[in-house]
């Protein structure tokens, strides 16, 4: 692949940026699902939670300007969404432009659009892959045959990077010394982990990245590692994927767990440290952002020398029917406001590099904040969709497999619809799982009943939706003791052979009644898993204690989600994305 010492400003790599758009052409059926699952029903109209703008409608004189962008810009789109409102600026025909725009995840914005819940004239994702999905599951429909989403101009870009704490960097050569994943893999597969390094304090290779089934980073970072075993920079092929599976098991064993969203990641890498998680796959300007927060190490950017994606947030105006000419005019007025170099130079401040090839790259993009401005050198070219379809297939067959327990609220207050959509939801989330993972029950209302499994997915699926389908509400609620009791289990069995991502998924629809456990000796007894052993906590219903379960959340390095029984199904398969 060809290199380019400052990628941002070369116009082939911009050419290259947007091969981005075919990446997920191969695989719709999969990721649409995927998205599907993750959708949130909301019946808010676009624009619905804004960033200043009066909560009152458009005027008579005025054109409104709805957009959903991914929010990894959320802080610098904000900021210019209030300045272009303030202004007062009118397209050619004399009206004001209100524009209304509202963060939301790539994947979900594409889900809302397809199902039309939101009915946006601008739609600017995280990255054109996502602009190439939406326009292939639209045209799949009856009666659409032109795209939904025409080429958008990228607004801002961000390389795919590995951060990684700085000491961690340090000892396997950082700065000077070109890292990639073969480093993470002689580490991951090293059983004196960091030991390998002098360094037996910091234990294994820690590694995150998104679901790449439900995220474009998750799907990029899969791609990026086939390459890095294939030891090439372009022409990958579905019949050179079989070769590389042992090499993208090696890096993947070392994940603790995925997930769908790539600021998650970043977040709970600042907030927990080195404990929690040794690398994480994520975008450049995170990892520039994390130097305005307190953090126990310094986190820097790691290109991979076997080469990396763009980050490209496309400007998509829709050929919708929804969407008429004057806003299609305003759009296009906003556009050139977004790309303007005052606007452009305040992206850059926040961590972006900017789209301007005039506007040479400063701070915070430097050494200071962990990040180098003369990466990437090496980009990826993006394969074909017969040769995607063949990777997640790939990565499916190489990806760390989980072990659940499912800790399953069966308490008086859960009779009725309650319990039969929380038992929908379970079965969901089971559903969404490989079969080689496998899901322990263990119900409780006053008491905590006797688990049962583990079973692996593949050969026990039925079975297990079977038990679920047969419990009945009644009783009190025993929450901290079921949590302990499951944690126990996983502690249990670590030392099997088989490494797997290991996880409480604790649902509950109340503040516990009836344990013998405080919430003070249950978040004590969560403590110091050094990423272990994950605890994920859903409140689901009017009443849960959300600051009892977020308390366990944090504790156990997991997150806390809350659904209702219009939700619950959508909400537990979300959590799956994490295994």
């Amino acid at each position: 692949m060809a290199m380019f010492p400052s990628c941002h400003t070369a116009s082939p790599c911009l050419t290259r940026m947007h091969t981005t758009r075919l990446v997920i052409a191969g695989v719709v059926a999969a990721a649409l699902a995927a998205l599907a699952a993750g959708c949130k029903q909301e019946a808010a109209r676009p624009g619905s939670s804004s960033a200043g703008n009066p909560s009152t409608g458009p005027s008579a004189d005025q054109v409104e300007l709805s957009l959903l962008y991914g929010s990894e810009k959320k802080t610098w789109l904000d900021e210019q969404v209030k300045a272009f409102n303030a202004s007062q600026t009118r397209t050619a025909g004399g009206k004001r432009i209100r524009v209304t725009a509202r963060p939301i995840g790539s994947g979900e914005a594409t889900a809302a659009i397809l199902g039309g819940t939101q009915q946006p004239v601008v739609y600017s994702p995280a990255s054109g892959a996502y602009v190439t999905l939406l326009n292939q599951a639209w045209q799949s429909r009856d009666g659409h045959t032109r795209p939904i989403a025409p080429a958008g101009e990228p607004l801002v870009l961000s390389p795919i990077v590995i951060a990684m704490w700085k000491p961690m960097a340090q000892v396997l050569g950082w700065p000077g010394k070109p890292i990639g994943w073969a480093d993470i893999l002689a580490v991951s597969r090293d059983p004196a982990g960091w030991g390998k390094y002098d360094h037996p304090e910091w234990g294994a290779m820690k590694l995150g990245h998104t679901h790449p089934e439900y995220s474009n980073s998750g799907l990029l970072s899969a791609l990026a590692i086939a390459y890095a075993g294939a030891r090439t920079t372009r022409g990958l092929t579905a019949a050179a994927l079989p070769a590389v599976e042992p090499f993208m098991a090696g890096v993947e064993d070392a994940i603790v767990h995925y997930g769908t969203s790539t600021g998650f990641f970043g977040d709970k890498m600042i907030e927990r440290g080195p404990s929690y998680l040794s690398a994480a796959v994520l975008y450049e300007n995170l990892v520039i952002e994390s130097y305005a927060r307190q953090r126990s190490l310094d986190l820097v950017a790691i290109y991979p020398q076997e080469g990396t994606f763009w980050s490209d947030h496309p400007y998509c105006v829709l050929d919708a029917p929804w969407v008429t000419a004057e806003q299609r005019d305003a759009a296009g007025v906003f556009l050139a406001f977004l790309k303007a170099r005052p606007q452009q130079e305040r992206a850059m401040a926040l961590g972006f590099r900017p789209v301007d090839p005039a506007i040479k790259i400063g701070a915070p993009i430097d050494a200071a904040h962990g990040v180098d401005p003369q990466q990437p050198q090496t980009l990826l070219e993006v394969p074909d969709g017969p040769t995607l379809e063949a990777l997640l297939a790939a990565w499916r067959r190489t990806k760390k497999p989980a072990d659940v327990v499912l800790v399953f609220d069966k308490s008086g207050s859960m009779a009725g619809r309650p319990l039969d959509e929380a038992k929908r939801g379970a079965r969901a989330f089971l559903a969404t799982l490989d079969d080689r993972d496998q899901v322990t029950l263990m119900f409780f209302d006053r008491q905590v009943y006797p688990p049962f499994g583990p079973r692996e997915l593949g050969k026990a699926r039925a079975e297990l939706e079977s038990r679920i389908d047969g419990i009945s509400a009644g009783g009190d609620t025993a929450l901290y003791d079921a949590t302990l009791a499951a944690k126990g289990l996983l502690e249990a069995r670590r030392k099997e052979q088989v490494r797997r991502i290991r996880a409480v998924l604790v649902m509950t629809d109340g503040a516990d009644t009836n344990s013998s456990h405080s919430l003070d000796a249950t978040v004590k007894g969560l403590h110091g898993e050094d990423g272990g052993i994950a605890v994920f906590t859903l409140g689901y219903g009017d009443e849960p204690n959300q600051a009892a379960l977020g308390a366990i959340a944090k504790a156990g390095a997991g997150s806390f989600s809350r659904g209702d029984v219009d939700t619950i199904v959508a909400v537990f398969r979300d959590l799956a994305s994490f295994f």
